[in-house]
């Protein structure tokens, strides 16, 4: 178990680890074996540390800079549609024209 532990192929998912696992018995609830029947996990281990990507903070300069990259593409992405717009409307302007004339 140890082995496959460091090579990768043993995967722990929450207390399910390679002592529980090589023991053949799940951990007693909310205490720590080795410590003592009076040791919770969170006393022992502390708690345990949060994977989310929302909940890490974007720091104020670092935000400031996202929104205004997002403001220069939509201001970009903006003035091609309109000049392209703008483009046609003007093809068609100039066809009636020449079909006038």
């Amino acid at each position: 178990m140890e082995e496959q532990a460091s090579q990768g192929s043993f995967i722990t998912h929450g207390r399910q680890d390679v002592l529980t696992t090589a023991m053949g018995q799940p951990e007693h609830h909310g205490c720590v074996g080795v410590a003592g029947a009076s040791v919770m996990i969170k006393q022992y281990f502390g708690l345990a540390p949060r994977t989310s990507r929302t909940s890490l903070p974007m720091a104020p300069e670092d935000l400031e800079q996202l929104t205004q990259k997002f403001r220069d593409q939509l201001e970009e992405s903006i003035i091609e549609k309109v000049t392209r717009q703008l483009m046609l409307s003007f093809n068609q302007m100039q066809s009636q024209f020449q079909l006038q004339m």
